[in-house]
């Protein structure tokens, strides 16, 4: 009898791709839904409310104005679609914002663990009677902040770090840390010490030739870690007359530990644009990539049984 998996990652924020994911339990009829990792949003879309009754803001390079509620609500909409936190303040409050980069920061944590908390509470509202596992996992932009959200749900399962059976005998073993990025992003650490982590969690697993690595960031020039290279300025590095250069930009210690201890299946992403499937021995490494700024949710469906697997890459 075959189980599916259904798995994405690299949602960051974005309102229609998380409902989007929690529906792909009944489109897909899948019973375990995985979240790789990078869930949360990257800034604050701030909406000033003048003296007038109106509000102002500036998306996506668009200076903006509404003038009624029902117009503000959609904006607000608009704004979480891409994966942004609107936030309405007076222009005094901007001000102080403004002048402060520690007001901005708790202001931006508070936002973003608001969403995540309604996220696992809507996770479990529509998911916990239907008997689907939920595992979701920060990834290297995540914040650790976030942790205590994920495992002090009464539904949703925070792999990790772990080993877990989820189901089948089939053991997963997770991590959102990654190898240092030019953003230095809160789970970055030396590829060294990565490994480390890796080799603590992968020594563990008692059958690996069923087992699932889902580790947020891809093996090193495997073809699904490919990203523009970047000039001295972190802006996309083009040369005339032949465009944009992909280069590898995975992880080194993902690699090894992967051709150390050849895992079924690799679940991967952290580089959106590097979607597809590569093989590194007997594992097939997997990175569905993300379009999340458009509201379209890449992931893949796996069908596993005792005899192995079958996949389908898809989007919606």
């Amino acid at each position: 009898m075959k189980s599916r998996i259904f798995f994405v990652t690299d949602l960051h924020g974005s309102e229609p791709c998380f409902r989007k994911f929690l529906n792909a339990a009944k489109v897909y009829d899948a019973k375990v839904l995985i979240l790789g990792g990078d869930l949360t949003g990257k800034m604050i879309v701030p909406i000033v409310e003048n003296a007038e009754g109106h509000w102002n803001t500036k998306f996506q390079g668009q200076d903006m104005a509404v003038t009624s509620r029902d117009e503000l609500s959609k904006l607000e909409s608009q704004i979480r679609s891409c994966g942004y936190y609107p936030y309405i303040a007076s222009r005094q409050e901007m001000n102080e914002l403004e002048s402060s980069a520690e007001k901005v920061h708790a202001l931006f944590t508070k936002l973003m663990l608001e969403q995540v908390h309604r996220w696992m509470q809507l996770a479990e509202e529509r998911l916990a009677p239907t008997g689907v596992k939920f595992y979701v996992t920060g990834g290297n932009d995540d914040p650790m902040e976030i942790e205590p959200l994920l495992n002090d749900s009464n539904y949703v399962i925070n792999p990790e770090n772990k080993v877990v059976d989820i189901g089948d005998g089939v053991e997963m073993v997770s991590s959102g840390f990654g190898n240092i990025t030019p953003w230095k992003c809160p789970r970055d650490v030396d590829e060294n010490v990565l490994l480390e982590k890796l080799e603590v969690l992968a020594c563990q697993v008692k059958n690996t030739e069923r087992a699932i690595f889902n580790l947020h960031v891809p093996p090193y020039d495997s073809g699904i870690d490919l990203a523009p290279q970047l000039d001295k300025t972190l802006k996309v590095d083009t040369h005339a007359g032949t465009g944009v250069t992909m280069v590898p930009v995975g992880s080194t210690a993902v690699r090894k530990i992967i051709e150390k201890y050849q895992p079924m299946i690799g679940l991967h992403g952290h580089i959106h644009e590097s979607r597809g499937v590569s093989k590194i021995g007997r594992t097939t490494c997997i990175n569905p990539g993300s379009e999340y700024g458009e509201g379209f949710l890449r992931g893949v469906a796996i069908d596993m049984d005792q005899k192995g697997f079958t996949y389908v890459l898809t989007s919606g």
